[in-house]
């Protein structure tokens, strides 16, 4: 692992206003967006206008693409990962103003970070490299600021049951996330097609080495990226595969055991052409899944019935080029969709989360400029 960056702890300005616009007082923060360089130049600040007006202003300058954010302790921390700079940074976010001020800023030891499971009760982290197919767990100091990863899950190297390709099959880690209930980390492996279990110790005195499961193999060119779990029924989670623009209902028990359920099409009947999927999240009242689509640019949408069984619903244009990430308003009421190629963010309506009468997302209107667009946080 390379050595570790240290950078010393120094303030980041607040977002200014510019010319013409409400005063600086009005621009507090209340939220944070990531992209790709070189068009994105850091961490920028997302605020409303006197006029209803929402801009991105530039809030960190940082190098090397922070496209994954993520808040924590009550919003006071901002941790980013920095993907064509192999590295991480954790900011304090100051509550009233929503100024950054950077703490740490380290390697990761891995090629191109893409992903983090943040895991608040054991103060640490896994990152998910897609470059070179690594994990990495990373601590947390008493700042509350990342360390540099002292812990690496290689790709598995053995041949698998199955047909399993071998070890010169490149491993390309996309997703990391802890199950909210069980002692288990699941990872996509989008290169081996895979979706890697692991059983954790609990043990917070000596640690020791997660014990990795059997996992599941896919389909040969399924690319497994982003996966979410369901929130109410444990055993059942969802994984969207980017390179076979598809959906998998899947099975999970509590011994790490995963079972396929179904497959269908993140695209609409009868298209033709090239399309990957990216995103994929559930609505807060467990009722849909969104799917981004890019290249096709939409947003697929599945309704999820009481046994967690998804089906096709419809799809919606992402009013711009390449989605590659979404998030959920803090109240579920709306999409906020990150348009890379387009340097946007685009806002649909979700019915006030009322989805029974089946009516698809609604675009509101709202481009907000945001150059690279990768990834928006909520404080």
């Amino acid at each position: 692992m390379s050595a570790p960056t240290h950078a010393p702890s120094a303030p980041v300005a607040a977002p200014t206003a510019a010319a013409g616009t409400a005063p600086a007082q009005d621009a507090v923060p209340f939220a944070y967006a990531g992209g790709y360089a070189p068009h994105c130049a850091g961490v920028h600040a997302l605020v409303r206008r006197a006029d209803g007006r929402v801009e991105a202003l530039l809030a960190a300058a940082l190098p090397g693409s922070p496209t994954w954010l993520h808040l924590a302790d009550n919003g006071t921390r901002l941790h980013a990962l920095l993907e064509e700079d192999h590295a991480l940074a954790s900011f304090a976010v100051d509550p009233l103003d929503g100024a950054l001020t950077l703490l740490e800023h380290h390697a990761t030891g891995g090629e191109l970070p893409v992903h983090l499971a943040f895991d608040a009760e054991r103060r640490q982290a896994w990152i998910a490299h897609y470059g070179d197919g690594t994990l990495r767990r990373a601590g947390l100091d008493g700042r509350g600021a990342l360390q540099a990863p002292d812990r690496t899950i290689n790709p598995r190297k053995d041949a698998e049951a199955g047909g399993a390709p071998g070890p010169d099959v490149q491993a390309h880690a996309h997703m990391v996330r802890r199950h909210p209930r069980w002692p288990l980390m699941l990872a996509s492996d989008l290169g081996r097609d895979l979706l890697r279990v692991w059983r954790l110790d609990d043990d917070r005195i000596d640690p020791k080495e997660p014990i990795e499961l059997d996992g599941l193999r896919l389909p040969t060119g399924s690319g497994p990226r982003h996966f979410v779990f369901h929130p109410s029924l444990t055993g059942q989670l969802y994984l969207l595969n980017e390179q076979a623009n598809a959906l998998d209902w899947l099975a999970l028990d509590e011994s790490g055991r995963l079972r396929h359920r179904e497959r269908m099409s993140s695209l609409p009947a009868g298209f033709e052409g090239l399309s990957h999927a990216s995103d994929l999240l559930i609505s807060p009242d467990r009722r849909r899944l969104f799917a981004l689509n890019r290249l096709h640019d939409a947003i697929a949408v599945f309704d999820v019935d009481g046994a967690g069984r998804p089906s096709w619903a419809g799809e919606v244009w992402a009013q711009g080029s390449y989605p590659r990430s979404a998030t959920l308003s803090r109240d579920g009421h709306a999409l906020w969709v990150c348009l890379q190629r387009s340097h946007q963010i685009c806002v649909f309506d979700l019915e006030g989360g009322d989805l029974d009468g089946g009516a698809l997302p609604r675009f509101d209107g709202r481009f907000i400029a945001m150059p690279g667009a990768a990834c928006v946080v909520f404080r």
